[in-house]
């Protein structure tokens, strides 16, 4: 990703975080927690990964209800020419990992955490 892109990124990601925290009505809105922004290589869209805190409620709805205030928002804290379209993408990547790790722990292939321990404690070769 260039810098630009990097900074962009950056940017959105923080000021999304404070439009949710801080600025939305609907309160099921304030436990969304935004992991990541990727904007496109012309910055006209972002995807938004999100997860919720505290539970797996499904906030599709409400986000693509509030995505006009969002925007709105982001316009005025903002400096560049276009604010970019939004897709709002729920982030189901730990989800993923604890099912990879659950899958290794019951095929036992001595990979993961528990696998120091039942190798000696992970101290190298004697």
């Amino acid at each position: 990703m260039k810098h630009t892109r990097e900074r962009v990124a950056s940017d959105l990601r923080q000021r999304l975080s404070e439009i949710f925290s801080l600025r939305v009505s609907d309160p099921r809105l304030r436990d969304v927690m935004i992991v990541e922004v990727r904007p496109s290589a012309d910055l006209s869209f972002a995807r938004v990964f999100y997860r919720v805190l505290g539970g797996d409620a499904d906030l599709s709805g409400a986000l693509e209800r509030a995505k006009p205030f969002v925007r709105r928002s982001l316009a005025q804290g903002l400096r560049m020419r276009r604010v970019p379209e939004l897709a709002f993408v729920h982030d189901e990547s730990p989800d993923r990992a604890e099912r990879i790790e659950a899958l290794l722990r019951e095929t036992g292939s001595g990979i993961g955490p528990d696998a120091d321990a039942a190798n000696g404690g992970g101290e190298g070769p004697a």
